[in-house]
């Protein structure tokens, strides 16, 4: 039984054959459309190869990260027989078809020109070169990070020169990052992320009181006494209830009331800008969950606000005095 997984927590398809769950090389965890050479089926994560379409075969992989290393090793043998320029390397790989329009996307989105030479031990250029032709392939956005492609070069690199792939995934750097900066090739999971929401939550909904205004604080002394003419407070003066919606009630009570919007906004930003950085693939179920969650919030809080509005206005018209 194929064991489907990503080796550094990102994107991976566990359905290569539902067609309902993407292209070809999505589902089958083949970036680089990778179509059946004998060579394939020794290599690590390679479960099966299969007729796509009549007359065309894909092989199937545990990983994507597998898959792109089998696209590296592929180059490597393209390089073995000197084609090694982004124009050469991609009619090689049509196999005679004509290509051009392959290789201008490619040139366009990478910035290379067709005689550009790829040196696969460049890393960045790889990664750049590798992007680009795995997004032509699928004709969508790819849902893999950088730091997945990063690891199935490095594994391809090191399985060909040592024919084993690295037990563990050495740390990476993406391209984005800068100089000084930390970065783990672990993708975050849902356990690792929803601790972070929950302390936004917190953190929003824990208000300490700020210190006392020093122009209104009263020097200690005997309490002032009202004035001539006016009448006493009463101590036993109780505040109305605050005016709580049926969702305030569920999410928080008075606690949340007014902040569920805000929550809402920020948590989509969070789940925003870790998308961006690669920490949290879009398509994985923790990105989608998230996602729906924060939107869900905020739309939550803008009901309960109209829920409330209303509750106020319908209490001052009920307690308005008789009109004579």
């Amino acid at each position: 039984m194929p064991n489907y997984r990503s080796l550094v927590g990102g994107f991976f398809s566990s359905t290569p054959m539902d067609k309902t769950t993407g292209p070809v090389t999505i589902r089958m965890n083949n970036p680089g459309a990778i179509n059946g050479a004998p060579w394939e089926k020794t290599y690590p994560g390679y479960v099966d190869t299969v007729e796509t379409t009549p007359g065309n075969r894909s092989t199937i992989f545990e990983a994507p990260e597998f898959g792109i290393g089998a696209w590296w090793d592929l180059m490597r043998r393209y390089r073995a027989a000197n084609v090694i320029t982004v124009g050469g390397i991609i009619n090689r790989y049509g196999g005679g078809q004509d290509y051009s329009a392959y290789i201008q996307f490619v040139a366009k989105t990478t910035g290379f020109t067709p005689d550009t030479t790829i040196d696969l031990n460049d890393d960045q250029q790889v990664l750049t070169f590798g992007k680009a032709m795995f997004r032509y392939e699928a004709g969508r956005p790819l849902p893999w990070s950088d730091d997945q492609v990063l690891c199935g070069i490095r594994g391809g690199r090191q399985f060909a020169s040592s024919g084993s792939w690295p037990a563990a995934a050495a740390p990476t750097l993406s391209p984005q990052t800068q100089p000084g900066s930390l970065v783990s090739n672990n993708q975050s999971t849902s356990n690792d992320l929803l601790p972070l929401l929950q302390k936004l939550v917190l953190a929003l909904a824990t208000r300490p009181p700020g210190p006392p205004d020093p122009s209104t604080a009263r020097p200690p002394g005997p309490p002032a006494l009202p004035a001539k003419g006016t009448p006493s407070a009463s101590p036993n003066v109780i505040s109305p209830p605050p005016v709580l919606s049926t969702i305030d009630k569920i999410f928080g009570g008075e606690t949340l009331t007014g902040s569920k919007t805000m929550i809402g906004v920020l948590s989509y930003a969070l789940v925003t800008i870790l998308k961006a950085a690669g920490v949290l693939g879009a398509a994985t179920p923790a990105g989608q969950i998230l996602t729906v969650l924060s939107i869900a919030f905020s739309v939550l809080g803008g009901l309960a606000k109209i829920d409330r509005m209303t509750q106020s206005i319908s209490n001052v018209a009920a307690n308005a005095p008789p009109k004579i």
